[in-house]
């Protein structure tokens, strides 16, 4: 080969390296552009609008939450308040959700994927159907995480065309999960007294002289008893510090059949007042708030029209008896 021969060769070359090069910064430019792309770029304007939505797990029935005026519920159950928690979650996880790489378009490739609209269980999709006020509903389809890196792997109802996000929508698939399970929020500093009546005639109080005093006393301890310690007292008070319910109903619809095993009224410092009573339906436990007063927002957040299921350890924690806190001889 001459000199001119090869000067040539190398120029071929050097074009052919300069346009793969080319070549692959305009895919990674694509692939950046695709990587910094919303994967619900449509709907961004108008996600505020979101008016109700629609779980369904494969194998369960649908879980629906609505919106009415400012706040959301859960129709199914008699429109009680829904958990904000979940709601905000999810509007977030569609906001930011980003696409990081455009998979599969082969719909025989679904169930293998989580993404299926039949089949298996495992292999079909977590349903989600958005309804917005004044534009069409979204249904999106959401399947296994990501196995190259995080995210989760999703498509639109309808479309075989697989992405990865860098989101992964964590959405309870169960009517209960999506209740607001507050009963009360009452800061423990600011209860002076808790008196509790049982229904064989029985009462106990715990009492404070002022909110300095960190330590309930009970007033029918004797001069001959002893407490097993000091604070023993204090955690049927800090029981409403905290109180979330296992499960609710209406109260017309629980329908109890004997008197209450225990009436408890509380007070604050400023006045505040809570009254309730504690049943016993079959094996199961349930509260009902039948008065309070003077709380600040949030502090209670039941209904007086509702019955509110209790755990086991919950009831053990109120229903205490002036022998239950005594020291063991």
């Amino acid at each position: 080969m001459g000199r001119k021969g090869l000067i040539a060769l190398i120029v071929i070359v050097l074009l052919c390296v300069l346009g793969y090069l080319a070549v692959q910064r305009d895919q990674q430019q694509s692939t950046a552009q695709i990587e910094r792309a919303p994967w619900l770029a449509a709907e961004q304007d108008y996600l505020g609008s979101l008016q109700a939505v629609e779980v369904e797990q494969p194998g369960q029935p649908p879980v629906r939450i609505e919106r009415r005026d400012e706040r959301w519920v859960v129709p199914a159950k008699a429109d009680y308040p829904a958990a904000p928690e979940p709601l905000a979650k999810l509007l977030r996880a569609l906001r930011e959700a980003r696409t990081v790489e455009a998979k599969t378009a082969n719909a025989q490739w679904h169930g293998r994927l989580g993404l299926a609209e039949q089949g298996q269980e495992d292999e079909q999709a977590l349903r989600l159907r958005l309804h917005f006020d004044g534009h069409p509903e979204l249904n999106l389809r959401l399947g296994n995480p990501s196995q190259q890196g995080s995210g989760q792997l999703v498509r639109r109802a309808g479309e075989d065309q697989v992405w990865q996000i860098d989101q992964v929508f964590e959405l309870p698939t169960h009517e209960l999960q999506w209740l607001d399970r507050r009963v009360s929020d009452i800061p423990f500093a600011s209860v002076k007294r808790l008196e509790l009546r049982y229904a064989d005639g029985e009462t106990m109080t715990l009492s404070k002289t002022d909110a300095e005093q960190y330590n309930f006393t009970v007033e029918q301890l004797r001069k001959d008893q002893k407490l097993s310690f000091e604070g023993v007292a204090n955690g049927m008070v800090t029981l409403f510090s905290n109180l979330r319910f296992a499960d609710a109903a209406p109260l017309a619809q629980v329908g109890f059949k004997q008197a209450p095993m225990l009436t408890f009224s509380l007070g604050g410092f400023d006045g505040q007042k809570l009254e309730g009573l504690l049943y016993k339906q079959g094996e199961q436990y349930w509260l009902v708030l039948t008065e309070h007063e003077g709380f600040k927002a949030g502090e209670i957040s039941a209904r007086s029209d509702w019955a509110y299921r209790l755990e086991a350890d919950q009831v053990q924690r109120l229903a205490k008896k002036l022998r239950d806190l005594l020291a063991k001889n």
